[in-house]
């Protein structure tokens, strides 16, 4: 409820001419009960035409008034949500955006899933038919005058019926809040089983898989049926009673209203009247503890969404140097994960020139992939420091680091975009003349000549339907387009043909000549003749540096290895 204010109020004059309108649509629906008391009691009582013609008049101007006022006021309550909606969205695209990648690396991806659909879901909740139902509340408390000034009998049996209906709307809230989180709960597990099995699908096939996946599958469609069941039995039971009372209001109205006419004390006109305004004030009740259930899941999902954007977030200021050389330095830098039994390395210390090539070694899960991320600015050091021209990168602006370091990450990932769009991320107004030659380096040119709409053809699912070549090459051509004092190349020919590997070693050499600082992970004996460093993971927990006197490029030709 606080959240609705909130929004409401954002605009105080809007706010009070929504309160206006609905004043007026509510009290314009007493037409139709004074009509009806009206005809029954004067026209019919004594026939005169004039009299019906001037109540019908008056009702059809109070229709026509009341609907005019009905638009306005859903106008105006659309208008007071959609700057709320937009920011909501904005807010958690931006926590995607800015959240740091090791603690979103520790989030399940159906669970993001679920809060990046949380802003529908509070959309759902303030949307303007909600609004009003809200608004329309306080006037029940009018119909209920209205009746008792007919009758104070029938008066006191709506609001009895009101306020069971909003004790039954309460206990609903509560056990469907309840049964909602558990619901979703399980269909987040749910939807990662079914993400698992489609990116695993040649896995599933491959290894027998699919006995696997049946019990997996069957025990959480159990589970999930099992909830939906549940929650549907209390919908049912809140509809159930819903209509319930709806239906034992208008029988002890007629009944007692039948006893009050018989006996002189009410008019049949005022029994009908009582009877549509008795309707019309649990209509608002129910309406409104419905509502009330809706702002229920929305403030559970805002809660998620504030969750979400209260993880660590890269610093959005910082330094920007005036000139970066290339130049690194590692002081005791150490990296550990949660719930490990202690460091992946520590106690790394070590002094890159601009310039330089260096290998990171190591076997699987040595850290390579996990120190090239510190390097990116990806991952910060548990301990110590790293120094770029002797000031600490966390001390720097991450986009203008970034726009320092060309990245070539080992399993490469796209947008939903165009090749264009994907390839000139780092820099999207880049010139074309270099972004042809760069695509001509990075061994492009012939795959998307082959392609339907060359550059501007669009990747769908992240690019993982593409071969792993072509995602290289399309991630090369990317890093490359940065310009950066610093190449990051993690695994670079892995998974390449002879000419990828070949438009690898030309582009190192290439980058090599300019001076630019190169960081090395591969076991491509064509590469690692070219280092001068080396950092060996394979050593715990202290990494050891070892220099490489170097009699090769820093990466051989296809053409000059058959020479």
């Amino acid at each position: 409820m606080n959240e609705l204010f909130r929004r409401l109020f954002l605009s105080k004059p809007l706010a009070v001419e929504i309160i206006i309108a609905s004043f007026f649509v509510n009290i314009l629906f007493l037409a139709s009960p004074i009509f009806v008391i009206q005809i029954l009691s004067r026209y019919i009582g004594y026939g005169f035409d004039g009299t019906l013609y001037t109540l019908t008049a008056g009702m059809l101007i109070a229709l026509a008034l009341g609907m005019g006022f009905t638009v306005i006021r859903t106008r105006m309550c659309t208008a007071v949500s959609v700057d709320s909606d937009i920011l909501l969205q904005d807010a958690v695209l931006d926590s995607l955006a800015k959240i740091k990648a090791s603690a979103l690396d520790r989030i399940p991806q159906p669970k993001i899933q679920e809060v990046m659909a949380a802003p529908q879901t509070v959309q759902a909740a303030y949307e303007a038919s909600r609004i009003a139902s809200v608004l329309d509340m306080p006037f029940f408390i009018l119909f209920v005058l209205a009746i008792f000034f007919l009758s104070p009998i029938l008066a006191v049996i709506t609001l009895l019926a009101v306020v069971t209906s909003v004790i039954a709307g309460r206990m609903n809230i509560n056990n469907a809040r309840k049964s909602d989180g558990a619901l979703r709960e399980e269909m987040m597990r749910h939807r990662g089983g079914v993400t698992s099995a489609i990116s695993g699908a040649e896995t599933v096939r491959a290894f027998r898989g699919g006995e696997f996946l049946r019990k997996l599958w069957d025990d959480q469609v159990f589970r999930v049926m099992e909830l939906k069941e549940m929650v549907v039995q209390q919908k049912s039971w809140s509809t159930a009673i819903v209509q319930a009372l709806s239906s034992l209001l208008k029988v002890s109205i007629y009944a007692v209203g039948a006893k009050l006419v018989v006996m002189g004390e009410l008019t049949v006109g005022s029994l009908i009247g009582v009877s549509i305004l008795s309707a019309k004030a649990l209509q608002i009740s129910t309406s409104f503890m419905q509502t009330m259930q809706m702002m229920g899941r929305a403030e559970d999902a805002m809660r998620m969404i504030n969750e979400f954007a209260s993880m660590p977030r890269e610093t959005s200021g910082g330094t920007a140097m005036k000139t970066f050389s290339g130049r690194l330095e590692f002081l005791d830098v150490a990296i550990a994960f949660p719930g490990a039994t202690g460091p992946l390395f520590e106690s790394l210390s070590c002094r890159i020139e601009p310039g330089s090539v260096v290998g990171i070694v190591g076997a699987n899960g040595a850290g390579k992939t996990t120190l090239v991320k510190l390097v990116v600015g990806l991952l910060d050091p548990g301990r110590g420091q790293l120094l770029a021209d002797g000031v600490d990168v966390r001390q720097l602006a991450p986009t203008w680091w970034r726009k320092q370091v060309m990245y070539l990450p080992q399993e490469p990932m796209f947008l939903n975009g165009t090749y264009r769009d994907n390839i000139t991320l780092p820099d999207p107004d880049i010139d074309g003349a270099k972004l042809n030659e760069i695509v001509r380096l990075a061994d492009l040119r012939r795959f998307l000549d082959s392609t339907p709409t060359g550059m501007d053809t669009v990747l769908s699912d992240g690019g993982r339907s593409l071969p792993l070549g072509i995602r290289k090459r399309l991630a090369l051509a990317r890093a490359l387009v940065g310009q950066g004092r610093i190449a990051i190349l993690d695994e670079p020919t892995e998974g390449l043909d002879v000419e990828g590997c070949e438009a690898v070693f030309q582009v190192m050499n290439f980058l090599a000549k300019k001076g630019v600082t190169l960081i090395v992970v591969s076991r491509d004996p064509n590469i690692v003749k070219g280092f001068g460093m080396v950092i060996d993971l394979n050593s715990k927990p202290v990494p050891k540096i070892g220099t490489v006197q170097k009699k090769t490029p820093v990466a051989e030709t296809d053409s000059k290895l058959k020479s």
